[in-house]
Parts: structure tokens; C-alpha cells; sequence
């Protein structure tokens, strides 16, 4: 999200003295350990962006806005996105199964 700050700040007329952003998620970790439980996905996430800027409070908001909306990260945590996990064991393809835990 800092880069899209950066890269729309010229858009909005807004000079950019310093600019921070974090990142935070929540999370279970008993499935990561087989422990049962909820899956090791982030059950929430947030964005702290924190602007040094002279410019009006209102034009950095619209900034933040359009950078929070061209965030590719941001908008991926808002959707459900398919994924896929192709593994290659010595350079020839692992077939994964559908196996469970570990042994």
C-alpha cells in the first residue's frame, strides 16, 4: 500500500514528507501443529499507514482511499481467492495427495 501512497501522492497534490506503513494479522496456529482447530488462515488482518505530510487532512484521506483501493494485497484479503500448490521433489513432479498430518 506504501508504494501506491507514493506513486498517487503526485495525482492528489500531496507532498509526501515521510510515509510508514504495518501490517498485522491474527491467526490460529493449532492447525499449523495438527492440534485441531480452526484452519492457519488470517482471521484478521490490518493496514496501519502513518503519513509526515503538509498537506490539508482531507486530500491525504482521498489518497489513503485510492491507494487502499489499488493495493493488490490489500484487495486480495477481501475476496475469496483460489490457490493451487505445485511441488517438484529432484526437479520431477510431487503428487501431494490428499493425505492429512504428517507422518
Amino acid at each position: 500500500m506504501l508504494t501506491q501512497v507514493a506513486k498517487f501522492s503526485p495525482l492528489y497534490g500531496v507532498d509526501i514528507l515521510a510515509a510508514e506503513a504495518d501490517v498485522r494479522a491474527n491467526f490460529s496456529l493449532a492447525d499449523k501443529y495438527d492440534l485441531g482447530g480452526p484452519p492457519g488462515a488470517f482471521q484478521q488482518v490490518s493496514f496501519q499507514l502513518r503519513v509526515e505530510s503538509p498537506a490539508p487532512p482531507a486530500r491525504v484521506a482521498e489518497l489513503c482511499r485510492h491507494a487502499e483501493r489499488a493495493c493488490h494485497a490489500s484487495q486480495t484479503f477481501k475476496v475469496e481467492v483460489p490457490t493451487t500448490l505445485e511441488v517438484s521433489l529432484n526437479g520431477v513432479p510431487l503428487e501431494l495427495g490428499s493425505g492429512e498430518g504428517h507422518q
